[in-house]
Order: structure tokens, then C-alpha cells, then sequence
């Protein structure tokens, strides 16, 4: 009989957005596609529902130099006739 060794932890996915404070306006932010030249620095990384969750809040905005504006605003207004 041969022994088989388990394979290790799967890799995480890497977070598909970033948010980051607003350089126009302190206090507000802005979530951007992880990609995106805007979130390359710093910013905290966050999941899809996550980065949802963060443009709901007051001061915060989609990038619109990526896919974040096409992407999360739209699923936004699909959930807000529902819950």
C-alpha cells in the first residue's frame, strides 16, 4: 500500500477590489478593481461582497477608471428593490 501525502492549503484567491481613501476629499473613499493603476500603493483589500458592502457607506464611490463602477454599481441597484 502507498502512503499519499495530502496536498497543501489551496492558494486564497487574491481580493478582487481595493479600497482606498478619496485623494480629492478626506473622509470618502473609493473602491477600485484590484488591477486598476488607482489601487497600486496601499488601500485594504476586500472580496466582492465586501466592496459592496463598502460602497454603500457614506463618502464612498466606484472607480470609474476600471471595472469597478461597471461591475459594482450595477449589482448595487439589482439589490435594491429586494430584502
Amino acid at each position: 500500500m502507498r502512503t499519499r501525502r495530502l496536498p497543501g492549503r489551496p492558494p486564497q484567491p487574491a481580493p478582487g477590489w481595493v479600497v482606498r481613501p478619496a485623494p480629492e476629499r478626506r473622509g470618502r473613499t473609493v473602491v477600485h478593481d484590484a488591477a486598476c493603476r488607482h489601487a497600486a500603493g496601499g488601500g485594504t483589500e476586500l472580496g466582492t461582497q465586501e466592496a459592496m458592502d463598502a460602497l454603500m457607506r457614506d463618502g464612498a464611490r466606484a472607480c470609474t477608471d476600471c471595472d469597478a463602477a461597471a461591475v459594482l454599481v450595477p449589482a448595487l441597484e439589482l439589490g435594491q428593490g429586494h430584502g
